[in-house]
């Protein structure tokens, strides 16, 4: 399905389904496209540029995606395990129902992005610029979020247990009650029932 590419290619308007992606050597981009059920598993990005593309029940399970600028993506139910966006920025897109636990989030640059419903333990987000940017019921468990400031993020439908963060990342998050609870513990609070 996927024809063997050349150097600066680009590819408009096509849909590709059930197949596996092939590494490639070229620089070569991807516009209004659709990949449903496409194996990216294992695969260096780092010369593929998407742009207003939707992935479906795609596989990217530890694929390098990093030094990548993205804008306008949809990735829905995709297994993006392990995947590394490592100094990548990432605009005006949407993951939904996907799995992205041990993915690297380092240095990444977010303006209008949207998690709704996905895994995300044990990620990294060191260093990280979040602006616009929504966890909604996302689980987030030992998830690292250090050097990056949390200020108006709404982390409040997240499971949030044993995250790693610092105090003064933390300042400005929007949590729910029982969530303010577990993260006073950061603060050494100890917290006992009057008598």
């Amino acid at each position: 399905m996927f024809s063997k590419f050349i150097d600066d290619e680009t590819f408009y308007d096509k849909e590709y389904s059930n197949d596996k992606f092939p590494n490639t050597p070229y620089y070569i981009s991807f516009r209004d496209c659709t990949f449903t059920n496409i194996d990216f598993s294992n695969s260096d990005l780092e010369r593929v540029d998407f742009m207003s593309c939707k992935f479906k029940s795609c596989d990217f399970r530890n694929v390098n995606f990093s030094n990548n600028g993205i804008k306008d993506l949809t990735f829905t139910n995709c297994n993006l395990l392990g995947i590394d966006f490592s100094s990548s920025t990432l605009i005006d897109s949407t993951i939904n129902d996907s799995n992205l636990d041990y993915s690297n989030f380092s240095l990444v640059k977010f303006n209008n992005f949207k998690f709704n419903n996905c895994s995300l333990n044990n990620s990294s987000f060191n260093e990280v610029k979040l602006k616009k940017v929504l966890f909604n019921h996302c689980k987030l468990c030992n998830a690292e979020f250090l050097h990056t400031s949390l200020d108006k993020i709404k982390l409040n439908t997240c499971d949030i247990n044993s995250i790693k963060v610092s105090l003064e990342d933390l300042r400005g998050v929007i949590v729910n009650m029982n969530q303010a609870l577990d993260l006073s513990l950061l603060l050494g609070i100890k917290i006992e029932e009057s008598d």
